[in-house]
């Protein structure tokens, strides 16, 4: 999260939706397990965010009918910007969420997909 960005009037009662992007085959109790509740158990425990749920991205099937998962994600609604970014990159960190994870969201019209490991130059 840039610290130039305003808070944009996110609270509590006007949350900043923000989706976590993680690109694995993981099905719903393992998301949930291994990224949802301890996410969840740290924004809670901070008082900026909370998991609103999550879900899978499948691919168009194949000339077999099957479909492969392109990805799944963590829904995230945040109440503080600073805090709430700095909360969920922790966190992400600390799981070790796979590179290539992104943070996706919509912040004053303008929409922004940040990278979780960022490139050193």
């Amino acid at each position: 999260m840039d610290s130039t960005k305003p808070e944009a009037g996110v609270s509590e009662s006007n949350p900043l939706f923000v989706y976590v992007k993680l690109p694995v085959d993981l099905d719903p109790e393992d998301r949930t397990e291994l990224f949802g509740d301890p996410i969840q158990e740290a924004l809670e425990k901070e008082n900026v965010g909370t998991v609103t749920g999550g879900g899978t991205l499948l691919s168009a099937p194949d000339d077999e009918g099957e479909r492969e998962v392109e990805f799944c994600g963590i829904d995230v609604d945040l109440y503080h910007l600073e805090r709430g970014f700095s909360v969920l990159r922790h966190e992400l960190l600390r799981l070790e969420a796979p590179q290539g994870t992104t943070l996706m969201y919509t912040l004053d019209g303008q929409e922004w997909e940040e990278p979780l490991y960022r490139m050193e130059s």
